[in-house]
């Protein structure tokens, strides 16, 4: 894993002396062992590496085939590196080192811009073709690792963090109101919004193709679900097992220890527990002790490392952590607002796993959004069932748990809002799914942005097909749209943004064996009835950790990796919230009426004292605040 950074322009380059020295060291946490650049009359390339294939010099970016006509610069891992090596060198390239990156160089020599479908892996790179005066983008199925462009003076430019685009000369972000409306909702920005209007992330799955006739972009991979329905549990659990075990030893390669992100879970269990079956090898594995007990997983943790022999490190959030400055700095980072507080365990357990001398792990994310993971999959089966209740009976639903809402943790208010969402969904689909994807409804955003402010702007249904008003068909179709838009919405934008922009900013790399391109395309074959009994998720999944983890490893319910922010930050951290918010030097004053967050901060104060009942639940409480949080330090 790595930083890159580049400009390029088919006809000649404008100057710009100091970019290339700023885009390295703003991306320099990225890549500590190592920098190149690279220049002529149309291109510029800046590389950050972190050497995890061929430590030798022969890795070094960028890099350039024989005669130099080619140059590529490149982040992340090709599993299938060595087969297409093979390959090549039955075709006659020559190859000087080991490194997947040089696979690049002479796959495009072979195949162009048709060379993305042919990798697998998780990657980002750009290839500039000098005698074609061409630049190709090109970025994995999935969005594992992000890339970022614009084109600003003719020139275009990009990179892994938006923060080295920003850097060039005379360029000046553009506010997306759009973006910052869907963030409010979403509590992150829906890629390939950035919240920048003039920056753009280049769509998962997809390649962009620069060159003196202009540019064109291509979709080389979609994510579609297309349930079998004559799959049963037993042979789906055997093709996961053998997937699974497949993808950990492909992305267990490397020349340097890969550990195991252990967070007691289903997901990071069977990927430890798979790395054992299929290398044979020591793991040191990792996990994070919260002092909340309701969040606290190491229990879990500790019996499958002991189950399966790793050396586990658990780690304690320092009071360092958690203090005021660390939590803005952390969400400063980001270059854009972003709002899941498990971003501040997951850049802990980053920097611990650098401390012990590790740069390479592996985790279990990517689980959920194949195999049914998610409350709201299990959910859907009582929505449903509610669409089909009388109209009275549904606005009687909605009466009572307002009623209850202010009495009770959470009963209530689940209630109300399950029957307002059974009855809006009996004409859109869309209305249902952003529902149960967004901590604020449409009515919860207009009444906290001003009316000037959101003028012109469109409701978040549009992002789950809201184009196209459907009502909800049935289970299964219902179960599909849910499975699609989490790949396409959060998984890129919020998931895997989170664990690579604080895992890099610890200078460490993330591998995600549950997006292996063989194991995704098995969940998206799961009918709903293998993904959730309507009580829990994971059906799949969970019959294989009976198999291979210790009972109540495998019985246990999902538990995100979120933090308890209410009663774990500091006092401090109120005050800070409440002068950032409601100050007199608030960014945000004439764009968010003030009303709410007072309330919002008055619960988040009482939660403190243990106070949770209301309307909203615990996290959506401090979800709220941290949105608003990230949007103003933005």
């Amino acid at each position: 894993m790595c930083g890159i950074a580049g400009r390029f322009h088919a006809r000649r380059l404008p100057p710009a002396p100091e970019w290339c020295s700023r885009a390295d060291a703003l991306l320099a946490h990225r890549g500590p062992d190592g920098c190149g650049q690279y220049r002529d009359a149309h291109c510029e390339l800046v590389h950050r590496r972190l050497a995890l294939i061929d430590l030798s010099p022969t890795g070094h970016q960028p890099m350039s085939n024989e005669d130099a006509s080619i140059h590529v610069v490149f982040n992340g891992e090709i599993y299938n590196h060595r087969a297409l090596r093979a390959e090549l060198q039955g075709r006659g390239h020559v190859f000087r080192g080991t490194s997947d990156t040089e696979v690049l160089v002479h796959l495009y020599e072979e195949l162009g811009e048709r060379m993305a479908p042919r990798l697998r892996g998780i990657f980002a790179f750009a290839i500039y073709d000098r005698p074609r005066r061409r630049l190709l983008l090109a970025r994995d199925r999935f969005g594992v690792k992000p890339l970022f462009y614009t084109v600003h003076d003719g020139q275009w430019v990009f990179a892994s963090e938006i923060k080295a685009i920003a850097a060039l000369p005379s360029f000046q972000p553009r506010l997306d109101r759009q973006a910052c409306y869907d963030f409010l909702g979403l509590g992150y920005v829906p890629e390939p919004a950035t919240g920048f209007a003039n920056v753009q992330a280049l769509a998962k799955g997809s390649t962009l193709v620069i060159d003196p006739e202009g540019h064109r972009g291509a979709e080389f991979h979609s994510v579609r679900a297309s349930p079998d329905g004559s799959r049963t549990l037993a042979d789906a659990v055997e093709a996961a097992s053998v997937a699974l075990l497949d993808a950990v030893a492909c992305q267990s390669v490397a020349d340097v220890p890969v550990a195991g992100l252990l967070s007691g879970g289903i997901d990071s269990s069977l990927v430890v527990a798979a790395r054992e079956r299929a290398t044979g090898g020591p793991t040191t594995t990792f996990n994070v002790r919260f002092p909340d007990r309701s969040h606290d997983e190491t229990a879990r943790a500790r019996a499958v490392a002991t189950q399966y022999g790793t050396r586990h490190v658990t780690v304690d959030l320092s009071d360092g952590a958690l203090q005021t400055e660390a939590i803005l700095d952390l969400l400063r980072h980001f270059d854009q607002p972003f709002a899941d507080t498990s971003l501040i365990p997951t850049y802990w357990i980053s920097r611990a796993v650098r401390d012990q001398g590790i740069i390479c792990t592996l985790s279990g994310d990517g689980g959920d959004e194949g195999f049914g993971g998610y409350p709201l999959f299990w959910r859907a089966n009582a929505l449903l069932r509610l669409t089909r209740l009388p109209a009275w009976a549904t606005r009687a639903a909605m009466a009572v748990g307002d009623g209850l809402a202010r009495w009770t943790r959470d009963w209530g208010r689940q209630a109300s809002k399950a029957a307002w969402l059974a009855r809006a969904s009996r004409s859109e689909a869309a209305v249902l799914i952003a529902g149960l994807s967004n901590y604020l409804t449409e009515s919860q955003k207009e009444e906290l942005v001003c009316a000037d402010a959101r003028e012109g702007l469109r409701p978040v249904y549009r992002h789950y097909n809201g184009d196209h008003p459907s009502p909800v068909s049935s289970l299964e179709a219902l179960s599909r749209q849910l499975t699609e838009s989490q790949f396409a919405l959060s998984l890129p934008s919020q998931m895997l943004r989170k664990v690579d922009m604080m895992s890099m900013r610890a200078s460490i790399e993330v591998r995600v064996p549950l997006l292996d391109e063989d194991i995704v395309t098995l969940g998206l074959t799961l009918p709903h009835r293998l993904k959730t009994d309507g009580r829990r998720g994971k059906r799949v999944l969970r019959a294989l950790a009976s198999r291979w983890l210790p009972a109540a490893v495998a019985r246990h319910g999902k538990r995100g990796f979120s933090i308890p922010l209410d009663v774990m930050a500091p006092r401090g951290f109120h005050t800070a919230l409440e002068d950032l918010l409601l100050g007199p030097d608030a960014r945000t004053r004439g764009w968010i009426a003030t009303a709410l967050p007072r309330q919002w901060l008055g619960g988040f104060r009482r939660a403190q004292q243990g106070h949770h009942a209301g309307t909203m639940s615990r996290e959506g409480l401090y979800r709220r605040l941290v949105s608003l949080l990230a949007l103003e330090l933005w």
